[in-house]
């Protein structure tokens, strides 16, 4: 249990080992995320890592880790399937953006859309979530884009009017 309970975040094994050991929710398949969605795309991620820059393979694994890491302490606690499901997926934008994903070249983010593309549709369930989530990414850097620019500008301004 302390290996689980401090995921180095270098592989996708503790979604099966330790996710899905201490909070099993193959009884409620609509509600299951540590096989179905977890370890699924982590494993996609993993497997396709020559396709991203060296840049995004950072990123893959700084986010991998902060996934883990936001589900560590809901180990064995009870939570209901349903709302590990939700934790899960409320954590992705914190540490998609937190990790660096407004900093990644256009490229990676096409190859990012090609990888999860098909978790965009139908627009049910954790389908849904993920749409929601990536929206919320993308508005994150867009938020982050108007800041730095609006403080370049007053710069710019201030160095005018000064």
């Amino acid at each position: 249990m302390q290996a689980c309970r401090n995921p180095s975040g270098d592989n996708c094994s503790w979604y099966r080992d330790c996710l899905n050991r201490f909070n099993p929710c193959s009884s409620s398949p609509s509600d299951e995320y540590a096989l179905t969605y977890g370890n699924h795309y982590c494993t996609k991620y993993e497997n396709n890592l020559n396709k991203f820059s060296s840049q995004a393979q950072q990123w893959i694994g700084k986010v991998r880790k902060c996934l883990q890491l936001a589900l560590k302490t809901q180990l064995g606690s009870g939570i209901t399937c349903s709302d590990l499901k939700v934790e899960a997926f409320d954590s992705h934008t914190k540490c998609y953006v937190d990790s660096g994903f407004c900093e990644l070249p256009l490229s990676d983010y096409v190859e990012i859309t090609k990888l999860v593309g098909n978790a965009l549709l139908p627009f049910s369930g954790g389908a849904f979530r993920t749409a929601l989530n990536g929206g919320s990414t993308f508005a994150s850097c867009a938020a982050r884009y108007a800041s730095a620019l609006g403080s370049e500008f007053s710069s710019v301004v201030d160095d005018l009017l000064g």
